[in-house]
């Protein structure tokens, strides 16, 4: 193939703070890079407006990496792009995003809409021959929902590690270290701290590692007061236990810290990603759909850290799509699972009865799904079936 050296792509990033942000753009950048060599991937942060449109416009598109970029005000709510869509006159393309949720039940997925800005952005990618990847299974619904058809489920860029494509999972004999990733939501930290508590307790003697994926206890344009203190309240509690805590934000490299463990539990769906890329067991607490939608399309054992009255949700789910409901409806349903102790105890003996064997088939599953990012990142690239 003919090398083409003035050839290159704007890559949004989400990259700020959390360090599973900086995973997913490291992550989809190799895997662009190993598709297509030949071209150049420029970073630029996907909440700033671009400040040379006519640089843009001599790229060969715009690729949007991974995150949770469907969101209701995704344009220019979470990418700020160009006041003025039409100024962009190449593609923009969407490679493994995702919803966001919240609860993250069926009835929030038969709810969730976009505004009216954000429809404009759908347009213009649903319209490319490409059309948009997503990463999960619920976002591919909640496209479909809003009358969007060319869709493609690749899965988060985040789930392939080049090195550990083609690898078998293989059950750990004895669990001696475990990471586990409290909740980001200040509603579900009390319930962190429950968790953490029956994790020393289940697991006695065993290392066990409290991670913060955003940073611990200190306030910057990234993180508020309301975070900065839950995340040091957290931190406190596990020193307090004998625990070892780590603050992973903004370096993807010090992910690398989790590969001698045995285990992760917690809410950090990147995290959980990674572990799993990796060929290691991990079991996720879902905050809200970002995490109902990766255990679905993983097909991994997940647990839900929230509650939805059957009263709300039989209510809510007579209403059709709507941005206003569906907002009311995460507002007024969502409730703290107070089981979550006992459904946790209940899917580790499972797990542990049957020698993790679900992770042989997650496993295949992310190799079985690489093929077809790779696919979908041709028809982007190259613009056409290869």
């Amino acid at each position: 193939m003919d090398r083409r050296d003035n050839k290159y792509f704007i890559a949004l990033s989400g990259a700020k703070k959390n360090v599973g942000d900086f995973l997913i753009t490291y992550r989809a950048v190799n895997l662009l890079k190993n598709v297509a060599p030949e071209y150049e991937f420029i970073i630029y942060p996907h909440w700033k407006e671009f400040e040379n449109i006519e640089f843009v416009n001599k790229s060969e598109g715009i690729i949007i990496l991974g995150g949770p970029g469907f969101q209701i005000n995704m344009y220019p709510g979470v990418y700020k792009l160009v006041k003025n869509l039409e100024d962009i006159k190449v593609p923009i393309y969407i490679l493994g995003s995702g919803w966001k949720g919240i609860p993250g039940d069926k009835v929030t997925e038969k709810l969730y809409s976009f505004s009216s800005s954000s429809k404009e952005l759908l347009k213009k990618m649903d319209s490319n021959y490409a059309g948009m990847s997503c990463r999960d299974y619920q976002t591919q619904r909640v496209l479909k929902n809003n009358g969007y058809k060319n869709i493609t489920m690749t899965g988060c860029p985040a789930w392939y590690d080049l090195d550990s494509t083609g690898k078998e999972f293989i059950a750990p004999k004895k669990i001696e270290k475990i990471v586990f990733t409290p909740a980001q939501n200040e509603l579900f930290s009390e319930q962190s701290i429950k968790v953490l508590e029956y994790i020393k307790d289940r697991y006695k003697g065993v290392e066990l590692i409290v991670s913060f994926h955003r940073g611990i206890g200190k306030v910057d344009q990234y993180t508020n007061e309301i975070d900065a203190r839950n995340t040091q309240k957290m931190a406190d509690k596990a020193i307090s236990m004998g625990a070892k805590v780590i603050d992973v934000s903004y370096d993807v490299g010090k992910l690398h810290l989790y590969d001698d463990c045995h285990l992760h539990i917690g809410y950090r769906v990147h995290a959980h990603i990674y572990f799993l890329s990796k060929r290691l067991p991990s079991i996720l607490l879902h905050e809200d759909g970002r995490g109902n939608g990766v255990s679905e399309a993983l097909k991994t054992p997940g647990i839900n850290a929230y509650r939805i009255p059957k009263m709300y949700s039989h209510i809510f789910n007579l209403f059709r799509v709507n941005t206003l409901i569906a907002s009311v409806y995460g507002r007024l349903g969502l409730k703290i699972n107070e089981s979550i102790i006992h459904d946790l105890d209940c899917l580790i003996t499972e797990l542990e009865d049957t020698q993790y064997k679900c992770f042989q088939k997650t496993s295949q599953y992310i190799d079985e799904h690489y093929k077809v990012m790779e696919k979908f990142i041709k028809r982007m690239i190259y613009k056409r079936e290869m």
